[in-house]
């Protein structure tokens, strides 16, 4: 038993310390900043979370317009609604497109990939190798 202790103490010692923090220090989105002018909402720094979360702009636009049940489209680097919301809706629904599609549901890491395998959509982690079947945006 002695060998297996100094051998997980030699492994871990040769990984970085990072590794085993969790993936909410890392994984920072920005707070979605959003202006309201006559009937539509502009999302300005949607280009800057579409980068963060490592997906297309339209799969995410997809699903916040969805949720919000309002027609929604890009303008430049902006994103803008139909209709009056707010900064914190449109957070909340971003939200829950995060834990839906970008973190991995058996390690909790951002670390992840949509891929589809003949008519169902799997969600790949590569940080732990899971792969969880998910609801098509």
């Amino acid at each position: 038993m002695d060998d297996y202790d100094s051998l997980l103490d030699r492994a871990r010692s040769q990984i970085p310390e990072d590794a085993f923090k969790k993936s909410g220090e890392r994984f920072q989105v920005p707070d979605v900043q959003l202006i309201v002018q006559g009937n539509r909402s502009i999302w300005q720094n949607f280009q800057e979370i579409i980068m963060v979360l490592n997906r297309p702009g339209k799969e995410i636009m997809k699903f916040v317009s969805g949720q919000l049940a309002t027609a929604g489209n890009f303008e430049g680097s902006t994103a803008v609604f139909q209709g009056r919301f707010t900064a914190e809706g449109v957070g909340d629904v971003l939200k829950r497109y995060i834990e839906a599609y970008v973190t991995c549901p058996v390690c909790g890491r951002p670390d992840t990939t949509i891929g589809k395998e003949k008519n169902a959509y799997y969600l790949h982690c590569s940080a732990c190798g899971a792969r969880t079947a998910i609801r098509p945006v």
